[in-house]
């Protein structure tokens, strides 16, 4: 990694300094400037003109640098086993010596730690903010550092352009096997595959990450590989033994889980109930983990179907009066509005929303919650004699497989 030449590059962008106007205050082409950001070894005089001219004095390698060199290392560690608790503590450290570090040669490493960061805490306008960065350093990367970022470039885009997801998971697997990387892109092309209703490469390409995260000793993220696995169990209506490992994996002591972890598996455990039509069970588990687990406005939607079912429509009122909009959640917020719709026998609106919410489920992928839906526009035609358009929507999510 060209330290000094990262850091004259990221510092002009950072600061909005247009390439030929520094060039011209360097005496230099913009060209000139444009190998030297890219890499380009120049003389320590004109490198002290280009960052005197950007403000910057060059730092020598100190103590205290040396001392948040090791923080970043810790940080990323922590990230590639899933610490969150660890992670957020380094880089708390980290964002309040930002000035320090971001004139010093750790720029592009604060950098990259910042974008992973970002896409851990899901924070979509800083993710664009440093991932605009990131991508103009690209050539100036060493073999780990572009790893590293070909791995959380992928991330970046797991929920909204699958295509990116897949093509920076597969860059990352086409380099040398790095510990803390390879499993988890191994993990990420699982999802990929799942994505494309490819079951059998699904399962193959989790079993290795499953290896490779046992090798490593990465719990945590073993335990969202084995959630994964129950999410094929369900997608190949193997219902029994998804909810034997989702609950498993739930009442496990070994690694402790965080409350939005616990959570999500519960928000699993009680949609495969519902989809296999074991309602009783859903409410079973709402009593039984209820009491340790805040509870979601999913996990209400999720029982108030399952009230629904059990012609139980006051008890399903009553919960789902208890969820507020979810403009955040756009999943829950569609469901419940589904369920609104069942409840007040409004026709119009339940075939309008159900279609909708076919839309947005087939277009991020959840192939299982797409099957749920479809399942639903099926049944809502066919009690109305229209089967021409019950085939038509379930032709829809048969397209996509």
């Amino acid at each position: 990694m060209k330290q000094v030449n990262a850091l004259i590059r990221i510092t002009r962008l950072r600061k909005g300094y247009k390439a030929a106007a520094l060039a011209h205050e360097c005496g230099i082409t913009a060209s000139y400037l444009s190998q030297i950001e890219s890499g380009k070894e120049v003389d320590s005089a004109l490198t002290s003109i280009l960052l005197q001219k950007l403000g910057l004095v060059m730092k020598a390698r100190s103590e205290d640098l040396c001392r948040y060199d090791k923080i970043l290392d810790d940080f990323f560690q922590a990230a590639a086993f899933y610490d969150l608790d660890q992670a957020w503590e380094r880089f708390s450290v980290l964002s309040a010596l930002e000035t320090v570090i971001m004139e010093s040669e750790l720029a592009f490493k604060y950098l990259l730690a910042a974008f992973i960061y970002s896409v851990l805490s899901k924070n979509p306008m800083k993710i664009r903010q440093t991932r605009s960065l990131l991508e103009k350093c690209e050539k100036l990367m060493d073999e780990d550092f572009r790893q590293l970022y070909y791995l959380y470039m992928g991330s970046s885009y797991a929920d909204i352009r699958d295509n990116l997801f897949k093509e920076y998971t597969q860059k990352v697997l086409n380099m040398k096997e790095k510990r803390g990387v390879t499993s988890i892109a191994l993990y990420h092309m699982a999802v990929c595959f799942a994505k494309e209703n490819n079951h059998f490469l699904a399962d193959q390409y989790n079993l290795k990450a499953q290896r490779k995260f046992t090798e490593e000793q990465n719990y945590r993220q073993l335990i969202f590989s084995q959630a994964f696995e129950a999410v094929l169990y369900s997608e190949n209506n193997l219902y029994d033994e998804a909810l034997a490992l989702t609950v498993s994996i739930l009442d496990q002591t070994l690694v402790p889980l965080g409350e939005d972890q616990r959570q999500q598996l519960l928000q699993n455990m009680l949609f495969i109930c519902n989809l296999a039509g074991r309602y009783e069970q859903v409410l079973r588990y709402c009593e039984h983990y209820g009491h340790n687990l805040e509870m979601t406005d999913m996990h209400r939607a999720m029982q108030a179907w399952a009230c629904m079912q059990l012609n139980e429509p006051r008890k399903a009122l009553t919960l789902l009066n208890l969820c507020p909009p979810a403009e955040s959640d756009p999943f829950a917020s569609q469901f419940i509005a589904v369920l609104y719709s069942y409840l007040t026998r409004d026709e119009a609106s339940l075939q309008r929303q159900l279609i909708q919410f076919q839309k947005y489920t087939i277009q991020s992928g959840d192939y299982l919650s797409a099957k749920f839906i479809t399942d639903l526009i099926y049944d809502f035609y066919s009690r109305r004699n229209n089967y021409s358009k019950a085939v038509y929507y379930r032709n829809l999510l048969d397209q996509r497989k």
